[in-house]
Formats: structure tokens, C-alpha cells, sequence
């Protein structure tokens, strides 16, 4: 997850190379602090290690989601481009 977070930092910095700085100014805007995204996955990994059973998310129908956490080969959805 650690690595997924840093592909997507860095792709959405491609797409808008103000995103740093904007972040900070709508934090600054609403009280908040800006978290490090390796701490905020962090924490996700925390939340998702207290649901039972083993961070199994399902649909309404009942159907599994991935785990958040774990190996993958590649990308589900397109690639690192």
C-alpha cells in the first residue's frame, strides 16, 4: 500500500504540479494539519488490522473486495504510468 500511495502522489504531482501547495492552503483554510501519506497509510493499515475477519470488505450482495494490504505483481487498474 506504501508503494501504491507513492505511484499516485507522484501521478497526481504530474497532473497538477500546485498540488503541495494547495493542499497546504486548504488545510490552512479549514484548521487541519497536512498528514505525510506514508503516516495516513499508516493509519489506514491500523483500521483495516481491527475489522474482522482479516480486513475482508464485502458488497451488499456479498461479494469480496481485495485486501488493501498485501503483495500485488502489478496494478489492478492501468499500470504506474
Amino acid at each position: 500500500m506504501q508503494v501504491s500511495a507513492q505511484h499516485v502522489e507522484r501521478y497526481l504531482a504530474r497532473g497538477n504540479p500546485d498540488l503541495a501547495e494547495e493542499r497546504a492552503h486548504v488545510a490552512a483554510a479549514l484548521s487541519l494539519r497536512v498528514v505525510p501519506v506514508a503516516d495516513l497509510v499508516i493509519r489506514l493499515r491500523e483500521a483495516a488490522s481491527r475489522t474482522e475477519p482479516d480486513y475482508v470488505v464485502t458488497t451488499e450482495d456479498g461479494e469480496a473486495y481485495d485486501p488493501p494490504f498485501g503483495e500485488y505483481s502489478e496494478p489492478r487498474h492501468g499500470g504506474w504510468r
